[in-house]
């Protein structure tokens, strides 16, 4: 635990003499028991596929990663919930106009059953319903397909992109989006809702309330959408996986990163159509809106290499290293330049899961076999990126350019992609 303070949460804590903190965790013990939001399980009690934690006053039992997806709490067995219901209202900042309830659990696996059959004197409550709806659907799951990380998460939950957006957010595109879409608070708690950034550019996360956040760890497809404590996002869930020797990604080490600034941040009343709609007006959107809606369409689909092909990888490289001056002269080109970063980003991750994860990967003989697809996608792309230069373009054209291309057979280097497209030849 960090005693120090930070910026953005006061963590320092205050020390009370032992007694006076005795008699306060006694009294909340006793005020939770009498009203009957909690029945308390002994802390070494083993839950097969679960684990008992605590979201602000109440006693939870969490799944392991990927055992179960309901969150349940323990109450006696005629207690009634409506204290229960008010304690979670107040937690999670969940609207009175809207219904939710604890509900009995009803098992869907064996770990669930298990649990059910321990307690058949108690009542095992879901509160799951009490999270928002984006956060329900997600939690305790994972994607079959890398590049999604913290800062895509933390934005989707908290309408800063759109939540059909499943791809990898760059931290220049999640500061651009932090910039223009929400206000930094200096409040020292947040709100249920609010985007934490840790470090700086460690990590994103949402706060729900009660101490918790909505996240996911990292980019790679083995790490579940998971709800840690705030102050415990860097360390390892009960089951979660833990990278080997050669991962190369930032928790290489689980505990190593510590927690040195937490920064808070709430969506303002800006609509994200409003920034959507003016980057739509520069020249080069319609080509990174199809770079970006293909491979968020393939990657899912383990398709990436047989649609968008090597080359992709290699001209958004090029891309980005372009563009870079011509499109920071004003927000909106600034705001989609990140957003160009991003895609690139994700088609790296796509290929490199898909074609050289396995030892035995000859890179050469992939960058042939996947280099180029003469396909709608491809003319496409070829066709915008010439009407961003200004550029028309006839089927004479673009089938001499699509040749050219294909006749490069993943020999790029001291290449231009660009050039060639804009020459035409």
């Amino acid at each position: 635990m960090i005693n120090s303070a930070v910026n953005g949460f006061n963590i320092k804590r205050k020390r009370l003499p032992g007694l006076v903190l005795l008699l306060g965790m006694l009294f909340v013990a006793g005020s939770l028991l009498a009203r009957g939001l909690t029945h308390s399980i002994a802390p070494a009690t083993k839950l097969p596929g679960f684990f008992l934690t605590e979201i602000g006053e109440l006693q939870v039992i969490m799944p392991e990663v990927g055992k179960s997806r309901q969150i349940i709490v323990a109450v006696e067995k005629n207690a009634g919930t409506e204290a229960l219901t008010s304690c979670l209202r107040g937690m999670f900042g969940t609207r009175r106009a809207v219904k939710q309830k604890p509900e009995p659990v009803v098992p869907q696996n064996k770990y669930e059953e298990g649990l059910v059959a321990m307690f058949p004197e108690l009542q095992l409550l879901t509160i799951n319903a009490f999270l928002p709806l984006h956060i329900q659907e997600r939690f305790n799951r994972k994607l079959e397909f890398g590049g999604p990380n913290c800062f895509n998460t933390a934005l989707a939950a908290t309408d800063g992109i759109d939540r059909q957006e499943t791809r990898h957010v760059s931290l220049n595109e999640f500061k651009a989006r932090l910039g223009l879409l929400y206000t930094e608070i200096q409040s020292k708690t947040p709100e249920p809702g609010d985007v934490l950034l840790y470090n700086s550019s460690d990590h994103g996360a949402v706060y729900l309330g009660g101490g918790r956040v909505f996240h996911k760890k990292d980019l790679h497809k083995e790490y579940y959408f998971r709800m840690p404590k705030m102050l415990e996002v860097f360390f390892p869930d009960p089951g979660e996986w833990v990278p080997g020797p050669n991962y190369c990604g930032p928790y290489s080490k689980p505990g190593d990163t510590k927690v040195s600034r937490v920064q808070i941040f709430r969506r303002n009343a800006t609509p994200m159509r409003a920034w959507n709609d003016a980057v739509r007006t520069r020249p080069e959107y319609p080509a990174i809106a199809l770079m970006k809606a293909t491979v968020m369409k393939t990657a899912p689909a383990w398709s990436i290499g047989k649609v968008m092909g090597y080359w992709s990888e290699i001209l958004s490289e090029e891309l980005a290293a372009k563009l870079s001056e011509t499109m920071k002269g004003d927000a909106a080109g600034r705001f989609l330049y990140t957003e160009l970063e991003s895609v690139r980003d994700q088609i790296f991750i796509t290929i490199e899961d898909n074609y050289f994860t396995s030892p035995y990967a000859k890179a050469d003989k992939i960058a042939r076999e996947i280099w180029f697809f003469d396909n709608e996608y491809a003319r496409g792309l070829i066709t915008a990126l010439r009407e961003s230069f200004g550029l028309q373009t006839d089927e004479e054209t673009l089938n001499r350019i699509c040749l050219t291309l294909k006749a490069i057979n993943g020999d790029y280097r001291g290449k231009s992609l660009l050039a060639i497209i804009k020459a035409g030849n």
